[in-house]
């Protein structure tokens, strides 16, 4: 399962093996059997997985078939940064005016 799941975010990144390989400093070979499923990365590598690619360890290990977090961020990913400015304007308008409702 993780190494479906891991070449997905990978790709999702516009990283190739290689590219991968590089930024964990290991061999292409070791991404390409995590990825074939004939390994799994090890824990240090895991961690350093999710760091890289922001996403949770429960995701790339199967545990969750969803990624909130990993989900928001290629949503948002479809915005351009004046589009991304508005939306944290309205945040702040509704969480202001959801305070403003609560006083009395």
């Amino acid at each position: 399962m993780i190494g479906e799941l891991l070449a997905e975010v990978r790709k999702d990144h516009g990283h190739t093996q290689q590219d991968l390989a590089d930024l964990l400093h290991i061999s292409i070979s070791t991404v390409r059997s995590w990825e074939n499923e004939k390994s799994s990365p090890s824990h240090e590598a895991l961690v350093s997985i999710c760091k890289l690619y922001q996403v949770s360890a429960d995701y790339l290990l199967g545990l969750t078939r969803v990624d909130p977090m990993y989900v928001q961020r290629r949503r948002l990913e479809n915005f351009s940064r004046e589009e991304l400015e508005e939306l944290k304007d309205f945040e702040e308008f509704l969480l202001w005016r959801k305070n403003s409702r609560k006083k009395p």
